[in-house]
Protein backbone atom coordinates (compact mmCIF):
# COMPACT_ATOMS: atom_id res chain seq x y z
CA UNK A 1 0.00 0.00 0.00
CA UNK A 2 0.77 3.00 -0.62
CA UNK A 3 2.11 6.02 2.44
CA UNK A 4 -1.96 7.37 1.59
CA UNK A 5 -3.73 4.01 1.29
CA UNK A 6 -2.09 3.76 4.95
CA UNK A 7 -2.97 6.34 6.53
CA UNK A 8 -6.62 5.80 5.02
CA UNK A 9 -6.69 2.57 6.56
CA UNK A 10 -5.22 3.29 10.08
CA UNK A 11 -8.20 6.39 9.73
CA UNK A 12 -11.23 4.20 9.02
CA UNK A 13 -9.77 1.41 11.48
CA UNK A 14 -9.88 4.13 14.51
CA UNK A 15 -13.04 5.67 13.48
CA UNK A 16 -14.58 2.25 13.47
CA UNK A 17 -13.41 1.11 16.77
CA UNK A 18 -14.31 4.16 18.41
CA UNK A 19 -18.22 3.89 16.84
CA UNK A 20 -18.14 0.51 18.39
CA UNK A 21 -17.23 1.35 21.51
CA UNK A 22 -19.94 4.79 21.51
CA UNK A 23 -22.81 2.12 20.25
CA UNK A 24 -22.85 3.92 16.69
CA UNK A 25 -22.96 0.61 15.33
CA UNK A 26 -23.74 1.54 11.27
CA UNK A 27 -21.11 4.49 11.14
CA UNK A 28 -18.52 1.50 13.23
CA UNK A 29 -19.55 -0.72 9.74
CA UNK A 30 -19.14 2.24 7.30
CA UNK A 31 -15.80 2.50 8.73
CA UNK A 32 -14.37 -0.66 9.45
CA UNK A 33 -15.74 -1.67 5.90
CA UNK A 34 -14.04 1.00 4.48
CA UNK A 35 -10.37 -0.38 6.76
CA UNK A 36 -10.85 -3.95 5.11
CA UNK A 37 -11.34 -2.92 1.28
CA UNK A 38 -7.62 -1.23 1.91
CA UNK A 39 -6.05 -3.93 4.56
CA UNK A 40 -7.98 -7.29 5.47
CA UNK A 41 -5.46 -7.90 8.44
CA UNK A 42 -6.72 -10.24 11.04
CA UNK A 43 -7.55 -6.73 13.04
CA UNK A 44 -9.80 -4.97 10.31
CA UNK A 45 -11.79 -8.38 9.84
CA UNK A 46 -12.81 -8.96 13.64
CA UNK A 47 -13.61 -5.72 14.26
CA UNK A 48 -15.94 -5.24 11.27
CA UNK A 49 -17.22 -8.91 12.34
CA UNK A 50 -17.93 -7.21 15.54
CA UNK A 51 -20.04 -4.67 13.52
CA UNK A 52 -22.05 -6.87 12.04
CA UNK A 53 -22.84 -9.04 15.33
CA UNK A 54 -24.08 -5.61 16.64
CA UNK A 55 -26.28 -5.23 13.81
CA UNK A 56 -27.25 -8.75 14.39
CA UNK A 57 -26.33 -9.91 10.95
CA UNK A 58 -25.10 -12.82 12.11
CA UNK A 59 -24.45 -14.81 9.18
CA UNK A 60 -21.94 -12.11 7.59
CA UNK A 61 -20.30 -11.93 10.83
CA UNK A 62 -19.84 -15.50 10.51
CA UNK A 63 -17.84 -15.26 7.40
CA UNK A 64 -15.33 -13.21 8.74
CA UNK A 65 -14.96 -14.29 12.19
CA UNK A 66 -13.96 -17.83 10.15
CA UNK A 67 -11.63 -16.05 7.97
CA UNK A 68 -9.80 -14.87 10.52
CA UNK A 69 -10.07 -18.17 12.37
CA UNK A 70 -8.88 -19.64 9.96
CA UNK A 71 -6.03 -18.11 9.97
CA UNK A 72 -5.51 -17.80 13.35
CA UNK A 73 -7.14 -20.52 15.42
CA UNK A 74 -5.22 -20.10 18.83
CA UNK A 75 -6.90 -15.75 18.90
CA UNK A 76 -8.96 -16.83 21.77
CA UNK A 77 -11.28 -13.42 21.76
CA UNK A 78 -12.07 -14.31 17.86
CA UNK A 79 -12.56 -17.98 18.83
CA UNK A 80 -15.37 -17.23 21.40
CA UNK A 81 -16.59 -14.15 19.54
CA UNK A 82 -16.72 -16.64 16.19
CA UNK A 83 -18.52 -19.14 18.65
CA UNK A 84 -21.33 -16.88 20.28
CA UNK A 85 -22.26 -15.94 17.09
CA UNK A 86 -22.72 -19.79 15.55
CA UNK A 87 -24.68 -19.58 19.17
CA UNK A 88 -26.83 -17.23 17.98
CA UNK A 89 -27.77 -18.33 14.81
CA UNK A 90 -28.62 -22.00 16.41
CA UNK A 91 -25.16 -23.74 14.74
CA UNK A 92 -24.98 -25.57 17.66
CA UNK A 93 -22.46 -27.92 16.06
CA UNK A 94 -20.46 -25.79 14.95
CA UNK A 95 -20.61 -23.80 18.42
CA UNK A 96 -19.66 -27.10 20.42
CA UNK A 97 -16.76 -28.05 18.20
CA UNK A 98 -15.06 -24.45 18.60
CA UNK A 99 -15.67 -24.68 22.61
CA UNK A 100 -14.10 -28.16 22.37
CA UNK A 101 -11.01 -26.85 20.67
CA UNK A 102 -10.46 -24.02 22.46
CA UNK A 103 -10.48 -26.22 25.86
CA UNK A 104 -7.91 -29.25 24.47
CA UNK A 105 -5.59 -26.19 24.09
CA UNK A 106 -6.84 -23.97 27.84
CA UNK A 107 -7.84 -27.06 29.18
CA UNK A 108 -7.29 -25.00 32.92
CA UNK A 109 -10.12 -22.28 32.07
CA UNK A 110 -13.23 -23.39 33.53
CA UNK A 111 -15.07 -21.08 31.75
CA UNK A 112 -14.62 -22.34 28.68
CA UNK A 113 -16.28 -25.82 29.70
CA UNK A 114 -19.08 -24.11 30.95
CA UNK A 115 -19.44 -22.58 27.92
CA UNK A 116 -19.33 -26.35 26.25
CA UNK A 117 -22.09 -27.31 28.50
CA UNK A 118 -24.30 -24.93 27.78
CA UNK A 119 -24.15 -25.43 24.03
CA UNK A 120 -24.72 -28.93 24.55
CA UNK A 121 -27.80 -28.60 26.87
CA UNK A 122 -30.84 -28.44 25.08
CA UNK A 123 -33.10 -26.24 27.42
CA UNK A 124 -30.05 -23.80 28.25
CA UNK A 125 -28.81 -23.06 25.22
CA UNK A 126 -32.46 -22.03 24.06
CA UNK A 127 -32.77 -19.48 26.71
CA UNK A 128 -29.26 -18.35 26.64
CA UNK A 129 -29.98 -17.51 22.51
CA UNK A 130 -33.81 -15.72 23.68
CA UNK A 131 -31.83 -13.77 25.95
CA UNK A 132 -29.49 -12.45 24.24
CA UNK A 133 -32.03 -11.73 21.73
CA UNK A 134 -34.27 -9.87 24.15
CA UNK A 135 -31.37 -7.90 25.23
CA UNK A 136 -30.96 -6.63 21.74
CA UNK A 137 -35.20 -5.75 21.83
CA UNK A 138 -33.97 -3.86 24.77
CA UNK A 139 -30.94 -1.90 23.81
CA UNK A 140 -33.18 -1.14 20.65
CA UNK A 141 -36.42 0.21 23.18
CA UNK A 142 -33.64 2.37 25.45
CA UNK A 143 -32.59 4.07 22.34
CA UNK A 144 -36.02 4.78 21.89
CA UNK A 145 -36.24 6.34 25.08
CA UNK A 146 -38.81 3.39 25.88
CA UNK A 147 -36.85 2.42 29.67
CA UNK A 148 -40.70 0.84 30.74
CA UNK A 149 -40.64 -1.81 28.08
CA UNK A 150 -36.46 -1.76 28.26
CA UNK A 151 -36.65 -2.97 31.60
CA UNK A 152 -39.63 -5.50 31.17
CA UNK A 153 -37.42 -7.14 28.26
CA UNK A 154 -34.17 -7.10 30.46
CA UNK A 155 -35.95 -8.56 33.54
CA UNK A 156 -37.01 -11.20 31.06
CA UNK A 157 -33.97 -11.61 29.62
CA UNK A 158 -31.81 -11.93 33.73
CA UNK A 159 -34.42 -14.82 34.25
CA UNK A 160 -33.53 -16.64 31.48
CA UNK A 161 -29.50 -16.20 31.81
CA UNK A 162 -29.30 -14.75 35.61
CA UNK A 163 -25.28 -15.04 35.01
CA UNK A 164 -25.11 -12.24 32.55
CA UNK A 165 -24.12 -9.72 34.43
CA UNK A 166 -24.06 -7.23 31.54
CA UNK A 167 -27.94 -7.26 31.78
CA UNK A 168 -28.00 -7.15 35.28
CA UNK A 169 -25.87 -4.08 35.15
CA UNK A 170 -28.51 -2.40 32.58
CA UNK A 171 -31.05 -2.83 34.75
CA UNK A 172 -29.11 -1.11 37.29
CA UNK A 173 -28.86 1.66 34.99
CA UNK A 174 -32.36 1.98 33.77
CA UNK A 175 -33.40 2.03 37.64
CA UNK A 176 -30.68 4.85 38.18
CA UNK A 177 -31.75 7.00 35.74
CA UNK A 178 -35.51 6.40 37.47
CA UNK A 179 -33.51 7.44 40.51
CA UNK A 180 -34.72 4.45 41.80
CA UNK A 181 -31.46 3.71 44.14
CA UNK A 182 -32.25 0.92 45.89
CA UNK A 183 -33.36 -1.34 42.94
CA UNK A 184 -30.08 0.39 41.23
CA UNK A 185 -28.15 -0.82 44.17
CA UNK A 186 -29.32 -4.40 44.01
CA UNK A 187 -28.57 -4.82 40.23
CA UNK A 188 -25.31 -2.99 40.13
CA UNK A 189 -24.14 -5.50 43.33
CA UNK A 190 -25.47 -8.36 40.91
CA UNK A 191 -23.37 -7.22 38.33
CA UNK A 192 -19.96 -7.03 40.58
CA UNK A 193 -20.65 -10.30 41.86
CA UNK A 194 -20.96 -11.72 38.53
CA UNK A 195 -18.03 -9.49 37.01
CA UNK A 196 -15.75 -8.26 39.58
CA UNK A 197 -12.95 -7.50 37.49
CA UNK A 198 -15.41 -4.67 35.64
CA UNK A 199 -14.38 -1.06 36.38
CA UNK A 200 -17.34 0.33 35.36
CA UNK A 201 -19.82 -2.56 37.08
CA UNK A 202 -17.49 -0.91 40.31
CA UNK A 203 -18.37 2.46 39.50
CA UNK A 204 -21.86 1.94 39.57
CA UNK A 205 -22.34 0.02 42.47
CA UNK A 206 -20.47 2.84 43.89
CA UNK A 207 -22.58 5.16 42.70
CA UNK A 208 -25.62 3.91 43.76
CA UNK A 209 -24.11 3.06 46.94
CA UNK A 210 -23.55 6.49 47.73
CA UNK A 211 -26.98 8.33 46.66
CA UNK A 212 -28.26 5.04 49.42
CA UNK A 213 -26.82 7.85 52.01
CA UNK A 214 -28.45 10.70 51.22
Amino acid sequence: MSFIEIFKEKYFSRKGQKNLAKRNFDKAFYFLQKAVLLNSSAQNLFYLALSLMALQKYNQAEEYFKKVYDEFPENEINALSLAECLLLQKKWDKAIDIYTRLIAVNPTKKKYSEFLNRAKDIVEREKYVKSKMLFNEAQNAIEKKNYDNALQLLTEALELNPDDANIANNIGSIYFSQKKFPEAFSYFEKAVILSPGNKQFRKNFSLAKKNLRK
